[in-house]
């Protein structure tokens, strides 16, 4: 199948696959617009060794050391128990709240704490920092008071950034679902709708016949090119499968012609012609025919 004849079913529908994207790019356009807003805080700071006495003693390797610290910060951010202590700490709740907290280390000693708040969650934005940092603290001095090699940080530093997304991407976004759910939906229609949609349907059925395609309208199509191509048949005998082509060929029933003397000539429309009666024409002829297939 070439792409003209893909297209085929889209230009025949022109009207049906217009309404469909018009519903599906505002029904897209609207589940678009219940995304909600995200808001991502970010806190960060840098660990460091503090000066001891013990420093005297014994030989520590201070960005090795920071290091490892920092590899065990991040991981709190996995722990149950200190996210359920930030919540508690804040005096609020957030669904889910372990998909939308996050910590990793970056650069060695540096450490990113990132939580995600979405629609009305954002209002509790200041509380959470507030709370994260006042229970990292507490878990940090927890540490440090059992340590022999005590560590600090910088200052935290935090950030808000509000991510929306902008009104042209949404529009786009809406029109190409349209696009692809009206295709859809028109060609799965017209795949379990049982017609012959397609000329490569006819030549599958019937892969040894050379088809005549006429492309104007019945009634409107090259009278002189149809007759020349059934001419070129012994005794042809014009059979119709889809409604009203009595009204412009002299048809014959299929029970009436002589497979030894006579040629049948399918006549075949497109959107019209059902492939169990071509099947079914195939197993009464077999491939020995003539076939006439209109595009419109």
């Amino acid at each position: 199948m070439n792409f003209l004849e893909f297209l085929r079913p889209l230009k025949q529908n022109k009207w049906l696959f217009s309404l469909l994207f018009l519903i599906f790019s505002w029904l897209s356009y609207w589940g678009i617009q219940q995304i909600p807003s995200m808001q991502k805080i970010t806190i960060y700071f840098t660990i460091k060794p503090l000066q001891t006495e013990n420093d005297k003693f014994i030989n520590l390797d201070p960005l090795e050391s920071s290091m490892k610290v920092a590899e065990m910060i991040a991981g709190w951010a996995k722990n149950p128990a200190f996210r359920n202590k930030i919540l508690d700490n804040a005096g609020i709740q957030i669904s889910n709240f372990k998909r939308k907290i996050a910590a990793q280390k970056q650069n060695r000693t540096n450490v990113f704490w990132t939580i995600k708040l979405y629609g009305d969650e954002q209002a509790h934005a200041e509380k959470l920092i507030a709370a994260t940092l006042q229970t990292f603290q507490s878990n940090f001095d927890d540490f440090n008071a059992k340590n022999s090699f005590p560590f600090g940080i910088t200052q935290p530093s935090t950030a808000i950034i509000n991510q929306n997304i902008p009104l042209f991407w949404k529009i786009l976004a809406a029109l190409f679902l349209g696009k692809v759910l009206a295709l859809f939906t028109l060609y799965g229609w017209k795949s379990l709708s049982g017609k012959v949609n397609f000329p490569t349907q006819v030549r599958t059925l019937f892969p040894r016949q050379n088809p005549l395609k006429i492309t104007q309208k019945i009634g409107k199509h090259d009278a002189k090119l149809l007759e020349q191509f059934i001419l070129t048949f012994d005794s042809p005998r014009l059979i119709s499968t889809f409604a009203k082509a009595d009204k412009h060929f002299a048809l014959s029933n299929a029970q009436d012609i002589d497979l030894s003397t006579e040629t049948p000539i399918l006549l075949v429309k497109l959107g019209a012609t059902n492939i169990n009666e071509l099947e079914n024409l195939k197993a009464i002829f077999g491939e020995e025919v003539g076939i006439v297939i209109f595009e419109k």
